[in-house]
């Protein structure tokens, strides 16, 4: 009978499931897993199934239950994910999941989660869990064979999307091929998405797609990031010299399952940032995206929740080779749903990409690091640039030492001797109480950032500090000392002649009160006579 077809049995399942953006996005994890685990289609250890009178799909791996989607008779549909028992503390922040043990006995535990709250889903550590579950699963010496039970157009349906797209019209209207079970007339042509299953939310922030805060070190560029990450909508990543495409977009990286060396594909950050953002939208993935009308594809970007990609220390990469021929697309109109949007071809896994547009892009950089000047200038015509400056204003006096003009007349001093992206951070100050506080901060952060900005010219650091002669601070008042000058009286006592230069020689040293943490030694004056030159 027809409904001993394993495609029947597949199409019952996804019509009593009843929600085709559940079964894509299930799908869509489906397929994940086949990349992971790296096994073809009838692979004993490998089992995609469904069950009669249930309605569930699952994916087995070695007898051990790796992932499923389920509707029970009453609720919402449920995903269920495996991962190992020891992630559970790791996972006990998702207050909204259910953990159900596989067994007993058994090592492994399902995360379960609601339809309600599908962008769980993505949560980085969840991810991470599963995708290491995944992994020891396949080297489990509980082996297959799982070859009567498996389901192969399950397998197919995840590998190609557009014979899924057949499966889930057909579940919802049986009636489009009586014969062969799917409709032949759809393929090659794309349909338009059904009607998304989330709430619409029209309003996007208030703020540019392509953003990059910019400013001297400790204003706190990456705090502002803090406020983001808060609601689970975003993902974070920290750029280094090292950074490329591959690991930002896609590349190919080796992998050792048992003895055996393999290479696969690997999605980047980039990439799962941009499908998380079309996910909000109510597809499965991003070919769904592509596939859809232009129009509905437009009117659903528009109205999704917005997703933030935050990059911190964004300009210490090489940003043209990370971001490659990926840089068009990050324009607003060439977003997909903007007016003129456009996508290319992924040149290792050849798929279409494009960039949502409720994916907002927000870099932090830091001008002591490197001048906003030297960025790409095509990355800085795409991006805004938002200068976040030294707040004086958030400090306050701290026995007697007034924070505020300290900070104010240092940053004076650096922009006049420097440059304005030089100066210090409102950061370095707060949360001082006293003076002791103070001292710790100047002695391992203050100086230290001072030597490195003017090379340890300590000419200049006194004259930020307020520590040279003529400014009169008392010896002891002063931060920096001069621990010797050379007359050419004493370098010719030093050398037995006088060295080419004529001049006089002055070494520095910090005050060593400082250096040993001996700070009841150093007066308050220390630091008032910074901003307040002595009378």
């Amino acid at each position: 009978m027809v409904l001993d077809n394993p495609q029947q049995l597949l199409l019952d399942r996804i019509s009593e499931i009843g929600h085709p953006e559940a079964i894509r996005r299930f799908f869509g994890l489906l397929k994940e897993l086949i990349d992971i685990v790296n096994l073809p289609n009838g692979d004993a250890r490998l089992a995609f199934s469904t069950r009669r009178g249930k309605a569930t799909i699952s994916a087995d791996i070695n007898f051990f239950l790796a992932l499923r989607i389920h509707k029970p008779r009453r609720g919402e549909v449920e995903y269920w994910l495996t991962v190992k028992k020891s992630c559970q503390d790791r996972l006990a922040s998702l207050e909204e999941v259910v953990f159900e043990p596989l067994t007993e006995k058994s090592d492994y535990l399902s995360v379960i989660i609601g339809q309600s709250n599908a962008h769980l889903l993505y949560h980085p550590v969840l991810r991470t869990c599963w995708e290491d579950c995944l992994l020891e699963l396949v080297e489990s010496n509980k082996r297959g064979p799982h070859l009567a039970r498996h389901n192969s157009d399950i397998y197919e349906a995840a590998e190609d999307e557009a014979r899924l797209s057949d499966l889930i019209r057909l579940a919802q209207d049986p009636t489009l091929d009586k014969h062969s079970g799917v409709d032949r007339s759809l393929n090659g042509h794309h349909a338009e998405e059904p009607e998304a299953d989330y709430i619409p939310q029209p309003s996007a922030p208030d703020q540019p797609r392509n953003l990059i805060l910019y400013g001297p070190p400790g204003t706190g560029k990456t705090f502002a990031l803090q406020p983001y990450l808060q609601d689970g909508k975003a993902s974070l990543i920290t750029f280094h010299p090292s950074y490329s495409y591959e690991e930002f977009v896609e590349g190919i990286r080796p992998e050792v399952v048992g003895n055996q060396v393999s290479y696969r594909v690997r999605k980047g950050l980039f990439y799962k940032a941009c499908l998380t953002a079309v996910q909000q939208a109510g597809y499965a993935t991003l070919a769904d995206c592509l596939n859809d009308s232009a129009d509905n594809r437009r009117r659903r970007l528009q109205q999704a929740p917005p997703h933030y990609l935050l990059i911190d220390e964004v300009n210490r990469a090489n940003v043209a080779s990370v971001f490659g021929d990926l840089i068009t697309l990050l324009e607003d109109n060439k977003r997909l749903g903007a007016d003129h949007e456009l996508w290319l071809t992924l040149p290792y896994s050849q798929e279409r990409f494009g960039v949502p547009a409720n994916l907002f892009v927000i870099g932090t950089m830091n001008t002591a690091d490197r001048s906003i000047a030297l960025l790409d200038i095509a990355l800085r015509r795409r991006f805004c640039f938002r200068e976040i400056v030294p707040d004086p204003a958030v400090l306050s006096t701290v026995e007697s030492i007034d924070l505020p003009v300290l900070l104010q007349t240092i940053n004076d001093r650096i922009e006049y001797l420097l440059d304005r992206d030089h100066q210090l951070g409102h950061a370095y100050l707060t949360g001082l109480e006293t003076t002791a506080d103070l001292c710790d901060a100047f002695r391992y952060r203050i100086i230290p950032l001072l030597q490195e900005y003017f090379f340890n010219d300590w000419g200049k650091i006194q004259l930020v500090l307020g520590d040279n002669p003529a400014w009169g601070k008392l010896p002891e008042q002063r931060l920096v000392w001069i621990r010797k000058k050379y007359t050419p009286t004493m370098a010719a006592s030093l050398f037995g002649e006088v060295p080419d230069t004529a001049d006089d020689v002055v070494t520095y040293e910090i005050n060593p009160h400082l250096l040993r943490g001996e700070y009841e030694q150093i007066p308050n004056e220390a630091f008032v006579h910074i901003y307040q030159k002595p009378t």
